[in-house]
C-alpha cells in the first residue's frame, strides 16, 4: 500500500477529518490530501516539538501556513485549534500523522482515526 493509500484510505475515508498528512520525521511530506501540502520546515517543526512542546505555546503549531493554537501535546501527541477547525499530530518510529478537522467533526473522531493508524504503523516499526 502506498503512503497516498494510507492517507485517502485510513483516514480521509473516516469522514473524520477535512485533510491530512504523513510525513518523515526529516520533515519530507510521504502523502497528503488535495490541496493540503504541510511545508518541510513545518513538519520538521513538529517532529521536534514532540521532545520539548514549550515553544508551541508561545509560537502555536504552524501548518499549511496556519498558525493553530497550541493546546495540549504528550510524546506520541500534539494537539491545537483555530476557531472551528482542530489539528490533532500523532507521533510514530519515523513519520508524523496530521490530521486536521472541521466542525461538525468533533475533536475525538479526529484524533480516534489518526491514532489508530498511527498504533497499527508503530505496530509495523513504522
Amino acid at each position: 500500500m502506498s503512503w497516498d493509500s494510507y492517507v485517502s484510505d485510513q483516514l480521509m475515508s473516516t469522514g473524520n477529518l477535512t485533510m491530512a498528512a504523513i510525513c518523515g520525521h526529516d520533515g519530507q511530506v510521504w502523502a497528503s490530501s488535495k490541496d493540503f501540502t504541510p511545508s518541510p520546515d513545518e513538519a520538521l517543526k513538529l517532529v521536534k516539538a514532540f521532545e520539548d512542546p514549550s515553544g508551541l505555546a508561545a509560537s502555536g503549531m504552524h501548518i499549511a501556513g496556519t498558525r493553530f493554537v497550541y493546546l495540549s501535546g504528550t510524546d506520541e501527541t500534539l494537539r491545537g485549534k483555530k476557531n472551528t477547525v482542530g489539528v490533532h499530530v500523532a507521533k510514530t518510529k519515523t513519520a508524523i500523522i496530521i490530521g486536521v478537522y472541521e466542525e461538525p467533526i468533533q475533536p475525538g473522531q479526529c484524533a480516534v482515526t489518526v491514532e489508530s493508524l498511527a498504533d497499527y504503523l508503530r505496530g509495523v516499526n513504522y
